[in-house]
């Protein structure tokens, strides 16, 4: 006799296949009706019920990726299930979903490795060859299979710590590019506290007014008539928030600056402007 029972990596690599093949069009999906999100996940619920109903009823009682890996979906019975019955199914593993994915670990631990949906819908995933009598009789569950294996390593843990770096690598990036932006931007207000310092050191009037800075990071450069230089950022990038540099008196050496900003987060700005 066959082993009869889909065990718990067989099914999880058959998911990942169904997952990828329903990835396609429900991507379309959103990337047309953007920004809109309630008929692209209308749509979306309504792909995955024919999907999964439609094939499970089907004669090959099976979607794509349970094709592939040999196995079907029956009732107890081991008998062909009807289109309610896997519509039902199929709106069952949300339940499964919601308690963070433990309905589907449950395959892995009960005795004819039923996930929760098929125990609330009285089904079983199983080999794809097996009769009727030999479901009904049947205890061993299948081999998981080097194809089985690769799948689960392709399709699930390699996309899952690639997703898990890139969710901290990117962040980390972005935030190291806006800096090395503002602080190429503050660079280049050198020529500008120069005229402050100048003007300060000769006692003439300090040279108010706007100022032009080639900058992407900078939207707007100012010099008050206290000597004050406030840059703002651009909004685009950085919100519109402010740099302020002081000129600090001094009577006996090169005149210091004071620098701080307001409306820009600390980690986008250098040390001595975090103050």
């Amino acid at each position: 006799m066959n082993p009869i029972y889909a065990g718990f990596w067989r099914r999880a690599a058959a998911f990942l296949v169904d997952s990828v093949l329903l990835a396609i069009p429900q991507t379309a999906l959103n990337i047309v009706f953007a920004p809109n999100t309630t008929l692209p996940l209308v749509i979306n619920i309504l792909i995955g019920l024919a999907y999964f109903a439609l094939l499970h009823s089907s004669a090959r009682q099976a979607t794509v990726g349970k094709m592939a890996f040999g196995i079907k979906v029956t009732d107890l019975q081991g008998e062909r299930i009807s289109l309610a019955h896997a519509a039902g199914r199929y709106f069952a593993t949300w339940l499964s979903t919601l308690i963070i994915g433990l309905g589907f670990v449950m395959a892995a631990f009960t005795g004819r490795k039923q996930a929760l949906h098929d125990m609330i819908c009285k089904t079983l995933v199983v080999n794809r060859v097996a009769a009727p009598n030999e479901i009904a009789e049947g205890t061993d569950t299948m081999p998981v299979t080097r194809g089985v294996w690769a799948v689960v390593v392709l399709l699930g843990i390699v996309p899952f710590f690639g997703g898990l770096v890139a969710a901290i690598a990117i962040p980390a990036y972005q935030d190291s590019s806006r800096r090395a932006k503002i602080t190429e931007a503050l660079g280049r207000v050198e020529p500008f506290k120069k005229e402050v310092v100048d003007a300060l050191a000769s006692r003439r009037p300090i040279p108010a007014g706007r100022r032009q800075l080639d900058s992407p990071a900078v939207q707007d450069v100012t010099i008050g008539a206290d000597g004050q230089i406030t840059i703002t950022l651009a909004q685009d990038a950085f919100g519109g928030g402010q740099v302020f540099m002081a000129p600090l008196a001094s009577r006996t050496g090169p005149v210091e600056w004071r620098c701080w900003a307001e409306g820009v987060a600390p980690k986008y700005m250098p040390s001595v402007c975090r103050g």
